[in-house]
């Protein structure tokens, strides 16, 4: 009797093990076979695809909206009547590139733009919030130049998304989702570096003008040789150094192409040679606060301040120095670290010695302190 009773209840528990055993395995087949059918396995990896995607570009509109609430912010705090009417017409402006099939005088044209461009977002600023001081203009427009950013950032973005989905296009997905992180944590440092523009604290960019303000310290005499710029005569070891930079503490870069043109021309062509100071972007595995010297005009420009420079040097055969300092990306445009800032005083002296080297008492040297100068003066 007991015997039975115990084959009994092992045939139960084998047929329970059985069947633990064998329905996932026939759910996992079904699903198998549904994911194999034609365009089900298709429809379900774009779905997945896109919700990767779209999770990055939640992200993206996230720092574009917290930029928007603190440029809108700003202008209510200084009296403009429609802030968010002003963001909005500001996120939406273009600037279109000139015709380059024939490049004969494509810079004047682009330095033409992007003057025009610069005035018109001061116009509109200027008209929105009254008595605005030079400081707060070029707080609201590198504001406004984020939220341009961040916005054509966000539609674009979006644009292929909603393409890939309309197309059921999987390579547009994959492409997508391999570039989306890169430009993720690029908003995320447009969205940093809009709180230290605002604060008005030097940028990892504002190495080259701090390298020129500690020159012009000592300057006898200081003029502005072109739109927001400055610059001063030093004496150095029996050399007189022109130093340029843009002028601060305003969040600009001024016009340093147009400002060393300038300055060699007022001194004839009387000068020994160059020396330009810059922030340069690091490659992976590089460190921040790195120093390289190089040869020619280290300058992140669209052509018109950078060629500027090229031609004058041409003009009278004047060699060109370049001093950098590595720094990310990121790093370039949002609050100056410890190390960028102690580069910036040994490249103070890496300028010296290559004035010392490379010229004589009696000679005329330009150095330009390229870079955006917020929290710089001079």
């Amino acid at each position: 009797m007991f015997d039975f009773l115990i084959a009994f209840a092992q045939t139960i528990n084998n047929q329970q093990y059985t069947l633990l055993t064998t329905i996932p395995f026939y759910l996992l087949f079904i699903i198998l076979m549904i994911m194999s059918m034609p365009g089900i396995g298709q429809r379900f990896q774009i779905w997945i695809m896109a919700r990767d995607v779209e999770q990055g570009l939640y992200r993206i509109e996230k720092f574009l909206n917290d930029a928007k609430s603190q440029t809108e912010k700003l202008l209510k705090e200084n009296g403009a009547k429609d802030p968010k009417g002003v963001v909005n017409r500001l996120s939406e402006m273009l600037l279109i590139e000139p015709v380059n099939i024939e490049p004969t005088d494509i810079i004047p044209r682009l330095r033409l733009l992007l003057r025009s461009s610069e005035d018109k977002v001061r116009l509109i600023l200027s008209q929105n919030v009254q008595n605005i001081d030079p400081v707060l203009r070029s707080k609201l427009e590198v504001s406004a130049e984020i939220v341009n950013t961040l916005n054509l950032l966000y539609k674009i973005i979006r644009h292929y998304l909603l393409q890939a989905k309309k197309l059921n296009s999987v390579l547009i997905l994959y492409q997508l989702q391999m570039v989306v992180p890169i430009y993720v944590k690029i908003a995320e440092a447009y969205a940093k570096a809009q709180n230290a523009f605002l604060k008005g604290v030097p940028v990892g960019d504002s190495l080259g003008p701090l390298v020129a303000s500690r020159f012009l310290l000592n300057a006898k005499r200081k003029w502005s040789p072109s739109r927001d710029t400055v610059a001063g005569e030093v004496e150095f070891e029996g050399r007189k150094i022109i130093v340029i930079k843009a002028e601060g503490p305003m969040a600009t870069v001024g016009t340093p192409g147009e400002a060393v043109e300038n300055v060699i021309e007022e001194y004839g062509g009387k000068v020994s040679r160059i020396i330009t100071v810059d922030a340069a972007a690091k490659l992976e595995g590089e460190d921040t606060g790195e120093i390289a010297e190089g040869t020619g005009v280290a300058m992140g420009d669209p052509g018109p301040e950078k060629i500027a420079i090229e031609r004058v040097a041409v003009k009278y055969n004047l060699p060109i120095d370049a001093v950098v300092v590595k720094m990310g990306i990121d790093e370039a445009i949002t609050e100056m670290k410890k190390e960028i800032y102690q580069a910036g005083e040994k490249v103070v002296d890496v300028v010296k010695n290559i004035i010392l080297e490379r010229t004589k008492p009696g000679d005329v040297v330009v150095l330009v302190g390229v870079g955006n100068t917020v929290g710089v003066a001079q």
